[in-house]
């Protein structure tokens, strides 16, 4: 499975930065986001270079990270979308604050970070993170091969990998199978 990946540019104006610090300033960026969701087409995953951001806080992420990733998850069944984080910069804090963002709102966003995934968010304990690092590692994985390398019921990882699924950490293909039924393919988003 290949997923678009379509930058959406938090710079507003020509400048080179962008501080996203207070509700009111981010809320204009909260809504252009979410119209940019709404019109793409289905399975788009969305970015945020966070390359082109400096300053954070927590209500500029709850406007600009929560809100958006609350639409997605809300909408997942008519709006196949998602929303991947990268270029976090350690020099202004920008995982710690949205960490602290994401665990308040019970909140989880998946992270591009030298290549690998990090999920911010306290919301993927230990049992999901698990399923969903197999599913990064192999890139597109069923629910049975997940069972098998884990040693654990098949309906159990498939109730994981649902709920990864909606949370918008995965994505998912349907597969028709020769001898009658289906299964689902999930997929990392990068």
């Amino acid at each position: 499975m290949v997923n678009f990946m379509r930058l959406i540019t938090l710079l507003r104006e020509e400048t080179d930065f962008i501080d996203l610090v207070g509700r009111r300033p981010t809320i204009p960026l909260k809504e252009y986001v979410i119209e940019q969701f709404a019109e793409a087409p289905g399975g788009t995953v969305f970015y945020f270079d966070l390359s082109e951001v400096r300053e954070v806080n927590g209500s500029g992420i709850h406007e600009v990270i929560i809100k958006p990733m609350e639409w997605l998850n809300e909408n997942y069944k008519t709006h196949n979308k998602f929303l991947v984080i990268k270029n976090l910069s350690e020099d202004f804090d920008h995982y710690y604050n949205i960490l602290l963002t994401c665990n308040e709102e019970k909140i989880a966003v998946i992270a591009e970070s030298n290549g690998k995934h990090l999920v911010i968010g306290a919301k993927v304990g230990d049992a999901l993170r698990e399923v969903l690092d197999i599913v990064y590692e192999r890139k597109l994985v069923s629910a049975r091969e997940i069972s098998e390398a884990l040693d654990k019921k098949h309906t159990l990882i498939s109730t994981h990998l649902v709920k990864l699924y909606e949370m918008r950490l995965v994505n998912r293909q349907e597969d028709f199978l020769l001898e009658g039924g289906r299964q689902f393919a999930y997929s990392s988003l990068f």
